[in-house]
Formats: C-alpha cells, sequence, structure tokens
C-alpha cells in the first residue's frame, strides 16, 4: 500500500482517561508539560494537550451525562491510547485513499474547536481508530 496522499506526520496521541485530573498529575509526574483545558461539546469531551519533547498527547475525558465515544471505549478497556492523529494537507483526497486502502469513515470532517482546523475520524479492522486533522497546510 502506498502513502496516503497529503498524510505530513503524526500530530499527536489521543488518550482516552476516565479522570482528567488524576490522568494530567500523572502525566506531569513522566515529565509532560500541560496546556489549557478545552471543552469539544461537539464530540462531548474535554480535552488537555500535553507535550514532552516534540510529542504531543490529547488527553480525553468524557463530559458529564455527556454522549462521546470515549465513554463508551473507557467503560470496555478503560484509559488507554486511543486514536493516532495524522497532520494532513489535502483532508478529501487523503480520506478517498484510505477508504480505497479499507478504512471507514466514521463522520464527515468538521472544525475542531480545541485545535483548529479540520478533524475527522476513520477505523480500519486492522490499526484501530485514526483521526486526520487539516491544519490547510502541512506545519512541517
Amino acid at each position: 500500500m502506498e502513502k496516503a496522499a497529503g498524510i505530513c506526520g503524526i500530530d499527536h496521541i489521543g488518550y482516552a482517561v476516565a479522570d482528567m485530573d488524576a490522568a494530567k498529575k500523572i502525566f506531569s509526574a513522566l515529565g509532560y508539560k500541560m496546556y489549557e483545558d478545552m471543552t469539544d461539546n461537539f464530540r462531548g469531551v474535554n480535552v488537555c494537550m500535553a507535550g514532552l519533547g516534540g510529542v504531543k498527547v490529547k488527553l480525553l475525558a468524557p463530559l458529564p451525562k455527556g454522549k462521546s465515544p470515549v465513554d463508551g471505549y473507557l467503560k470496555k478497556v478503560g484509559s488507554t491510547p486511543y486514536h493516532i492523529c495524522y497532520e494532513v494537507d489535502h483532508m478529501e483526497e487523503c480520506i478517498k485513499k484510505l477508504q480505497k486502502s479499507g478504512f471507514m469513515l466514521l463522520g464527515e470532517p468538521a472544525a475542531s474547536v480545541p485545535l483548529g482546523g479540520d478533524v475527522c475520524f476513520l477505523y480500519s479492522v486492522e490499526i484501530g481508530l485514526i483521526e486526520l486533522i487539516d491544519y490547510k497546510g502541512c506545519r512541517g
């Protein structure tokens, strides 16, 4: 399989957590710098970006009484890495190519309030959930 059109690299790793405050303490103890907490009402999650040595982790905790895909995932497997997010510069082309490779698009691209840019999620039985983010051109 050839590289999907427009993939620039890994943007972040999404990490599903049940308790945001507890997760932030643990990631801080590992040396991560915590950034501002944000709420993504569209996806039903609280978000906190964390960084360490060029690696970004996006902590995701379901909103209370919200409807979030993260909530169901946490009930099944507990706190764990949830997805890998790839930065792209041609979202539609990349989606089409990934679909031809067996990925299923889980929803049309939509604006990401916490991160900026447009995002969408795709799923493959072989590797699980991925996110694509398009900041309107690779940031390099």
